[in-house]
């Protein structure tokens, strides 16, 4: 990995996270969330800025700047580690601001739940096809700047692919419901649509690959978009979910089988 492109990155990744504390600062997030003590306010946004240390700008920075992660040190614990972080995260900050509701706080609440969460299965299938669509095109419009390894499938997860089916059932299932609760019933609650999608996509830089975070941009702002429309969070659990199935048992098996 080249140290110098680490550091400049992360350095990137930090302002990012500085500016999206800012925009939540201006609008008086904090204090809506009942943080009006400066300590809890304190030891909160202490919180936050470490979880988005630890799994946005390390993680975007690692991998752009060439780093390779080594699946020989991975393990099915650290598999559900970030997504560990991330709960552990929400569940802190629930008590801290003394929230009235789970639902509440993590948006679950819906007038018409299913079907808000019929929606999200179709708005997944819509995400995946339009991610395509925008990758396919960049990728002949750029294929000649590309890398040669562009369209290889990363190391993590050829590994991912290998294990028991319950556990790749688990990780989608993981993925699904505890990243959409951070990052859009949380984190775009409080910084906004366009910050939430950035971070979103940052947080899986670790694959190093920039076709790959394009598609995640697509698929994230349908997510973000989602959100904003339907006002819970359902839709969206499910619309990545179904995103993320599509990938991991109909397309990366099939691009494995073509290499």
């Amino acid at each position: 990995m080249n140290s110098l492109i680490f550091f400049l990155l992360l350095a990137a990744g930090c302002a990012g996270i500085v500016l999206a504390f800012a925009q939540a600062r201006s609008r008086a997030v904090f204090v809506a969330d009942g943080l009006a003590d400066p300590a809890r306010r304190a030891v909160a946004g202490g919180l936050l800025g470490a979880v988005l240390l630890l799994t946005v700008a390390i993680p975007f920075a690692g991998g752009l700047a060439g780093g390779k992660p080594q699946t020989k040190h991975l393990t099915v614990v650290s598999l559900f580690a970030v997504h560990a972080i991330l709960l552990l995260f929400l569940i802190a900050y629930y008590f801290l601001t003394r929230q009235s509701s789970w639902a509440d706080f993590l948006k679950l609440k819906s007038a018409r739940p299913i079907a808000d969460l019929s929606s999200g299965v179709l708005i997944g299938f819509a995400g995946w096809a339009l991610m395509l669509v925008v990758v396919v095109i960049l990728y002949f419009l750029l294929k000649n700047g590309l890398e040669t390894t562009a369209g290889e499938v990363s190391p993590v997860i050829r590994w991912l692919t290998e294990r028991p089916l319950t556990i790749r059932i688990g990780i989608v299932l993981s993925a699904m419901v505890i990243e959409e609760l951070f990052f859009r019933s949380f984190l775009q609650t409080r910084v906004g649509p366009v910050a939430a999608t950035l971070l979103f996509t940052a947080a899986h830089g670790v694959y190093g690959q920039p076709l790959v975070l394009v598609g995640i941009l697509v698929i994230s702002a349908v997510l973000s978009t989602t959100f904003v429309l339907y006002r819970n969070v359902l839709p969206c659990i499910l619309a990545h979910g179904t995103f993320d199935a599509i990938q991991m048992f109909v397309v990366i098996p099939l691009a494995l089988r073509a290499t």
